[in-house]
């Protein structure tokens, strides 16, 4: 669960709203090493700045969100039951922007959604801590859409909090129950 900040000059056309990811930290041989796949679902307040000549109206107090595949590996530092980490790598996003339709007769108006693919870069920094079999984590993260935005790049930071739990503890424990070596 988090939040994602856009940066510089698309700070006008996306705020920040809750927004949450769900990602897997799998350990390689040296257990400092990881590959994070990782899928962001970002929700932002979008203001339209830039005229769309396909829609008559333009839109204000809509809502965007971007859906991020990320495919990154990571290193760790171990200290106890703390862990700190940093991860970087490319990623491909689906970004949904709202426009407005407004009816003939002018009493309702329908938000349509146009939706663009784009390649995305993710990197961050996190720490989690061990409390019995979950860690409490917390991770901030920078993304960078290659697609603009309303004519403007496109910086993310995001703020993530929350639990992880460890999946292998699972996998032996299902394997014992099964009788499976």
């Amino acid at each position: 669960m988090g939040w994602g900040f856009a940066l510089g000059a698309t700070n006008d056309v996306l705020q920040a709203k809750f927004s949450n990811s769900l990602g897997l930290d799998i350990s390689l041989a040296h257990r400092n090493y990881f590959i994070y796949p990782s899928i962001d679902f970002l929700t932002f307040g979008y203001n339209q700045q830039v005229h769309d000549p396909d829609y008559a109206y333009d839109l204000e107090k809509g809502r965007s969100n971007f859906y991020v595949l990320n495919l990154a590996a990571g290193i760790r530092k171990q200290f106890d039951k703390l862990n700190v980490y940093a991860y970087a790598g490319p990623g491909v996003g689906v970004v949904v922007e709202p426009r407005a339709i407004v009816s003939s007769s002018g009493s309702n108006v329908t938000i349509e959604n146009t939706t663009h693919m784009t390649p995305t870069a993710r990197g961050g920094l996190g720490a989690d801590y061990k409390i019995g079999g979950f860690f409490l984590f917390v991770e901030t993260g920078w993304l960078h859409n290659f697609r603009n935005i309303q004519r403007r790049p496109v910086n993310v930071v995001s703020l993530y909090a929350g639990l992880k739990t460890d999946v292998t503890k699972l996998k032996d424990n299902v394997a014992r129950v099964m009788g499976i070596d």
